[in-house]
């Protein structure tokens, strides 16, 4: 087994950290992709009528999901983080970047 000193910074942590970054910068983005259609059709003046509300409503329902599964995200992925440990070995690093 290799000693501690042979360990390397863990590819894959970089990987999710950068992930991370990336995606809490779009999550913004992302919550409000809906919420201007949204709320052009439900304000009646692009829009009216039964077909409309039936829009609007499947439109508030398609943003209200949205929103909870980016919610979701970034703790799904700080987690991910935490379980990964700072330093590998050089094969395990080998190994996952041969993957990617």
């Amino acid at each position: 087994m290799e000693d501690s000193e042979a360990k390397v910074p863990n590819p894959r942590k970089a990987d999710l950290e950068r992930l991370r970054s990336d995606l809490a910068k779009e999550v913004e983005s992302l919550r409000k992709a809906l919420k201007g259609p949204t709320e052009e059709i439900g304000g009646d003046k692009v829009w009216v009528g039964k077909n409309a509300r039936a829009w609007h409503r499947e439109l508030e329902g398609r943003h209200k999901k949205l929103g909870e599964q980016v919610d979701r995200l970034l703790p799904v992925v700080d987690a991910a983080i935490r379980g990964e440990p700072e330093k590998v070995s050089p094969s395990e690093a080998r190994a996952y970047n041969k993957g990617t």
